[in-house]
């Protein structure tokens, strides 16, 4: 029997597998020392070598020059302008106005929504959004009893809002909540001063109620007070201003239909682009109009729009 022993055949091929020529051993032995290097490096970052320390104070200024930026931004975002007011009555603008913050007129919008109503000055200050120092900075300001309970005050000493603006032309008479001026205000000639002076008008309905004025050329009825953009959805407010005010018609600017442009035409709100130019094109072909009615000739003219345009127009 032969002996058993290493294949020969398979130890040449071992020898194979090792056999390198002169530029395979360099080029290994650069490999290795290569590896051996990088190994080193990475050991000494790793556990060796410190950290810089970086100066972070230009990026830590920057941030706290933002913070403080937002935090005046949440805290007065907008230029604080008090004046009397019903938490019933104003808008958003107002109570930002006011002084509130974006957040807080949510929570008072949100609260007013599910059918909260203010009855007297502690309601508002019961709002969670609310904090006690600003509220008592608002309660001087605030149309509301102090209390529920009833009160008159006719020309005698307050002790509410009234002490600190008295007016002599002005009777406060309250049983609930109530403000009756002695003299109503007309509204055609109010400047929005004088409406923000009235009780639960904030600048954004006195702004509206007169831009509304003067596109119309003057309210021929309070009535109209209904179709001015802010007030469109409260007519609680609207109720309340047609206690306050009072139209003199003398004041309502009117539309000469016989030599007006038609872009004088197309300024009113009640007549636009759409119906100005058949109207214009009606009295070309028909001639100058003998009076109002006359108008009624042109088939896009009915009696309802008539009626509401009449006060405006003159054949002069």
């Amino acid at each position: 029997m032969a002996s058993r022993g290493v294949d020969p055949y398979r130890k040449e091929r071992l020898k194979d597998l090792f056999a390198l020529h002169q530029g395979e051993r360099r080029g290994t032995i650069v490999l290795v020392v290569l590896l051996l290097g990088l190994s080193v490096w990475a050991f000494y970052e790793q556990w060796f070598k410190k950290a810089p320390v970086r100066d972070l104070s230009a990026i830590e200024k920057e941030m706290q020059a933002w913070i403080a930026e937002q935090e005046a931004q949440a805290i007065d975002p907008v230029a604080v302008h008090r004046f009397p007011f019903d938490p019933n009555m104003i808008g958003r603008e107002e109570w930002r106005a006011l002084g509130l913050t974006d957040k807080q007129v949510d929570g008072i919008e949100r609260y007013m929504a599910k059918g909260g109503k203010f009855r007297t000055k502690k309601d508002l200050g019961r709002m969670y959004s609310l904090p006690p120092e600003q509220f008592l900075a608002l309660e001087p300001f605030i149309l509301l009893p102090d209390s529920s309970e009833r009160r008159r005050y006719t020309n005698a000493p307050r002790t509410t809002y009234a002490d600190r603006w008295p007016r002599k032309d002005t009777i406060y008479e309250r049983r609930t909540h109530s403000f009756t001026p002695a003299r109503k205000l007309e509204v055609n000639t109010a400047d929005t001063t004088a409406l923000i002076a009235l009780p639960g008008v904030g600048p954004s309905f006195a702004r509206g109620i007169v831009k509304y004025r003067d596109w119309l050329g003057g309210y021929v009825s309070l009535d109209q007070l209904e179709e001015v953009f802010v007030l469109k959805d409260k007519p609680d407010a609207i109720s309340r201003l047609k206690e306050l005010l009072v139209v003199d018609t003398l004041m309502v600017r009117r539309i000469p239909i016989n030599t007006c442009s038609v872009e004088e035409l197309a300024a009113h709100p009640y007549l636009r682009w759409k119906l100005a130019k058949p109207l214009i094109a009606y009295r070309n072909q028909h001639g100058p109009f003998q009076k109002p009615e006359d108008i009624l000739g042109c088939v896009l003219i009915d009696e309802a729009l008539f009626r509401k345009l009449a006060p405006y127009l003159s054949v002069e």
